[in-house]
């Protein structure tokens, strides 16, 4: 498979692993529009070649990701009719990749992971965080309905009543809190999440193949049942996408501040 003309990732593979690295560390890995192409088109890739069996997937530098690019979430802000369908798209196909996929995927959260960071990262089949790392779907903060996965994995994962804990307030999550809800597979200690999800992803690599990839193929269909409500919050995702408080609160984040939204007495 290819490994080389990336813009947001790095890929290699070694030993029948895939390593697929978030390489903005200037930009705490948003994910940009390159990425939102790049991303599914690897999963894909990997699902179809013959040269790797499991997947590692970390973040360069300090964070795992911290999911869109403000920048682009802007640009979507200001013209909704011409930018919103083709992210709808790519958001829709990148999950969609992900559940689809057999081949088994570790993550090794090293930093924060937020929003789609977040949900990507959550939706791979073994989950290793590093102990000073936080987790938060994020949505919220930006003034965006859920729409990236979590309202996809979160409930699955933690239950409906902490997964509306979490998604209703934009909470972040410690590694310790993480592990005691189920969220992720195990904490390690700052710097050690690679060497361990690699440790992971040989014994994976040396399992019976066919009996591990139907077994991962069977238990998604959990996710795949659950696909109607992921199209739906990524519809309302995109509603929110076009209001003036998105504007409010990426000026917000950007400045550290708590937002003053715009009051709005319709219901919505």
């Amino acid at each position: 498979m290819r490994t080389d003309g990336f813009e947001y990732l790095r890929v290699e593979i070694r030993n029948r692993i895939l390593f697929i690295t978030f390489n903005r560390p200037d930009k705490l890995n948003a994910c940009n529009a390159a990425g939102h192409d790049e991303m599914p088109r690897v999963l894909r890739e990997f699902g179809a070649t013959d040269e790797a069996d499991v997947a590692v997937v970390t973040g360069a530098g300090r964070a795992f990701s911290v999911g869109g690019d403000f920048d682009l979430v802007e640009e979507v802000n200001h013209d909704p009719a011409g930018r919103i369908p083709g992210l709808i798209s790519s958001a829709s196909e990148l999950v969609r990749a992900h559940i689809d996929l057999d081949k088994p995927i570790v993550a090794a959260i090293n930093g924060p992971a937020f929003g789609a960071g977040a949900a990507f990262g959550l939706l791979c089949d073994f989950i290793v965080m590093e102990q000073q790392a936080r987790i938060s779907d994020g949505h919220l903060r930006g003034a965006l309905a859920a729409g990236d996965g979590g309202v996809l994995i979160w409930p699955l994962a933690v239950g409906m009543v902490k997964a509306k804990q979490y998604l209703l307030t934009a909470d972040w999550v410690t590694a310790d809190e993480a592990e005691r809800l189920g969220l992720v597979t195990e904490v390690v200690e700052e710097g050690e999440s690679l060497a361990r999800a690699t440790e992971i992803a040989e014994r994976l690599a040396k399992a019976p193949q066919v009996a591990l990839r139907y077994t991962k193929r069977a238990l998604h269909h959990w996710l795949r049942q659950a696909w109607p409500i992921f199209d739906h919050s990524l519809s309302l995702e995109a509603i929110t996408m076009a209001r003036p408080e998105v504007q409010v609160a990426l000026d917000s984040l950007r400045e550290s501040r708590t937002p003053a939204m715009p009051p709005d007495p319709r219901n919505p």
